[in-house]
C-alpha cells in the first residue's frame, strides 16, 4: 500500500541524493544502536554466514535507501523510515543487524498509523448505515453493508499482513543473528497480542523460548507467556490444569532471578533488573490471582504427590503455589512441606512450617519447627530473629520460664539486646502472684522485673523509652517500706527472690 506522505518524502530527498551517495560508506561502514536498549549492535560485527547476499540485486539502490532509512531512523521518525525499511528487508536484511533489531518496533508504530486512519473511516461507514437504516432503503442499506464487510475483511487482511511482517522480522533476525532464546520470546508476545487467534501457536513458542533460556529467560516473558495463557482460559481454548502448567514453569524462574538480584551487596544496575523480576512476579501473581482457590490447586496437585514426594523442585513449585493460594493451614501443605523438609532441611524450610502449624494452632509443632530454624540458620542474625520470635510466643501463651530461655538463647547471640531484656522483665512481672510467696511478696518479683527494664534501657538505646514506661508502672509496685522493716528487711540489703526466676536483687522501697 502506497501513502502520499511516502511519495512526496521520496521526491523531496531525490534532489538530494548525490550528496548522500556520497556519505554511504561511512555510513554502512558503522552499525547503530537498535531502538529497543536490549539489543545494542557490535560496531566490529561480521557479516552472518547465513547472509548470502549483503547488499542485494542492486547495491546501488540499497545504498540509497539504507541511507534515507538510517537518516528517518535517526531522527526517531519510524513510520517515514518505514518503506526505506521495508525495501532493505525485502531485498538485503542483514546489511545491518538494525534492519531485524528494530524491525518489529517500526512495523507496530506503522500498523499504529494504519489503525488510527482506519478509525474515522469507520465511524463514517457506521454513521451512514445509521441513516440509510432510518431512511428505510432496504437495498442502499444492504448494498453499503456489503461494502462495510468487503472494507472490514481488506482491513483484516492488511493488519495480519503486517503482523505477519512482524513474525517474519523476529525469524530472520534468529537466522541472521541467532539468540533464539530472547527472540523467541519477543515472537511469542507479538503473535499472542497481534493475532490472538494465533495464541495456542504463540504458548508452544514460549515454551520453546523457555526451555532454551531457562534461568536467563528475560524478565518480561514470564508474564506474557501467563497473560497469554490466561486469555485462551477466559475463552476456553485452554483447561484449568494447562494454565497452571504454564504457572509451574515460569514460578521458578521467577523465584531464581528474584533471589540473584536482590541479594545483599548487588550493584545498582543488577538491583534495577530485580526490580523488573519482583514486577512480573506481581503481575503473575495478580493475573492468577482469580483461580489460585486452594481446592482447586488440591485438586490438580495431590494426584501427583506420590510420584513427586521426592522430587524437591516439583515439591517447592507447589508449595509456592499453595502459599499464593492462602493455603498454609491446609494438610496438604503440611504434607508438601514436611517432605520437602525432610529431603532439604533449611532454615525456609522450617520457618514455614513453624509459621503454617502456628496458624493451625499447633504450638508444638511450630515451636519444634522453630528451633529446627534457628539450629540451621546460617548466620546470627536469624538466629536471633528466630529467638526473639519463639520469646515473644511464649510470652502470649502464658510460658513464662520458657520466655526467658529463649531471650536468653537471643542474649548469647546479641548481649546488649534491649528486647531480650524487656522480655525477661515482662515475664518476671507477670509471675508476680505466683512467685510473690517470699517475705517481700509480689513487691520482690517486681524489683527483678524492673532490674531487666534498666538494663535493657542501659544497654540500648533503641529501646530506652519502652523500659522506662514499664520501670514506672511496676516501681509503684516495689514493697513498702514499713512491711519490709517488719520483716528485718531495709533498702540496699539483698534479696533473692525463689519460685522458677531464681534470681538475687537489691531491695528498693516505697512509702515513707
Amino acid at each position: 500500500m502506497v501513502y502520499k506522505t511516502e511519495i512526496s518524502i521520496a521526491n523531496t530527498m531525490k534532489k538530494h541524493l548525490l550528496l548522500m551517495l556520497m556519505a554511504l560508506l561511512s555510513l554502512v561502514a558503522v552499525a547503530q544502536d537498535t531502538d529497543d536498549e536490549e539489543d545494542k549492535e557490535d560496531e566490529n560485527s561480521d557479516t552472518p554466514s547465513a547472509c548470502t547476499n549483503k547488499w542485494g540485486l542492486d547495491s546501488v539502490e540499497t545504498a540509497k535507501q539504507l541511507s534515507l532509512f538510517n537518516q528517518y531512523y535517526q531522527e526517531k521518525k519510524y513510520v517515514e523510515a518505514y518503506p526505506y525499511w521495508k525495501y532493505l528487508f525485502d531485498n538485503a536484511p542483514c546489511i545491518q543487524k538494525r534492519i531485524t533489531f528494530a524491525g518489529p518496533y517500526i512495523i507496530k508504530k506503522k500498523l499504529r498509523e494504519v489503525v488510527a486512519e482506519r478509525k474515522p473511516i469507520f465511524a463514517a461507514e457506521k454513521e451512514k448505515q445509521q441513516e440509510l437504516k432510518e431512511a428505510g432503503n432496504q437495498e442502499n442499506y444492504d448494498a453499503h453493508k456489503e461494502i462495510m464487510k468487503a472494507n472490514s475483511a481488506a482491513y483484516s487482511a492488511e493488519l495480519e499482513q503486517y503482523a505477519e511482517l512482524v513474525y517474519d522480522c523476529h525469524r530472520k533476525r534468529i537466522i541472521f543473528w541467532g539468540d533464539d532464546a530472547k527472540v523467541l520470546g519477543k515472537l511469542a508476545d507479538d503473535m499472542s497480542k497481534l493475532t490472538p487467534n494465533r495464541r495456542l501457536e504463540a504458548l508452544g513458542i514460549f515454551e520453546k523460548s523457555i526451555d532454551l533460556a531457562g534461568e536467563n529467560t528475560v524478565y518480561d516473558v514470564p508474564k506474557d507467556y501467563i497473560y497469554a495463557g490466561v486469555n485462551l482460559y477466559k475463552k476456553k481454548e485452554m483447561g484449568m490444569d494447562s494454565l497452571f502448567l504454564i504457572l509451574d514453569k515460569v514460578t521458578p524462574i521467577i523465584d531464581a532471578n528474584i533471589a540473584k538480584y536482590t541479594s545483599a551487596g548487588i550493584s545498582a544496575k543488577d538491583s534495577a533488573v530485580g526490580l523488573k523480576w519482583i514486577k512480573t512476579q506481581d503481575a503473575v501473581i495478580g493475573m492468577m490471582k482469580p483461580y489460585l482457590d486452594c481446592e482447586k490447586l488440591e485438586e490438580l496437585k495431590k494426584p501427583y504427590f506420590a510420584d513427586n514426594k521426592t522430587n524437591t523442585a516439583w515439591l517447592k513449585s507447589t508449595i509456592k503455589l499453595l502459599d499464593r493460594g492462602g493455603c498454609e493451614s491446609k494438610q496438604f501443605y503440611f504434607q508438601c512441606s514436611e517432605a520437602l523438609f525432610g529431603l532439604e532441611p533449611s532454615t525456609d524450610a522450617a520457618l514455614s512450617l513453624a509459621k503454617a502449624f502456628g496458624k493451625q494452632g499447633d504450638d508444638t509443632k511450630a515451636v519444634s519447627y522453630y528451633t529446627k530454624a534457628a539450629n540451621l540458620a546460617s548466620t546470627d542474625d536469624i538466629k536471633y530473629d528466630i529467638w526473639i520470635k519463639l520469646a515473644k510466643t511464649a510470652k502470649n501463651n502464658g510460658q513464662y520460664s520458657t520466655v526467658r530461655d529463649y531471650a536468653r538463647k537471643a542474649l548469647t547471640i546479641n548481649q546488649n539486646s534491649g528486647e531480650a531484656y524487656i522480655l525477661i522483665g515482662d515475664a518476671y512481672a507477670a509471675s508476680a502472684a505466683s512467685c510473690g510467696s517470699g517475705d517481700l511478696g509480689r513487691g520482690g518479683v517486681y524489683l527483678v522485673a524492673v532490674d531487666k527494664y534498666a538494663k535493657a534501657k542501659s544497654v540500648d538505646p533503641s529501646v530506652a523509652e519502652d523500659a522506662q514506661s514499664k520501670i514506672n508502672k511496676y516501681s509503684a509496685y516495689f514493697p513498702g517500706k514499713e512491711d519490709a522493716f517488719f520483716k528485718g528487711i531495709n533498702n540496699g540489703d539483698s534479696y533473692s527472690v525463689g519460685c522458677w526466676i531464681g534470681e538475687n536483687t537489691t531491695v528498693r522501697t516505697i512509702g515513707s
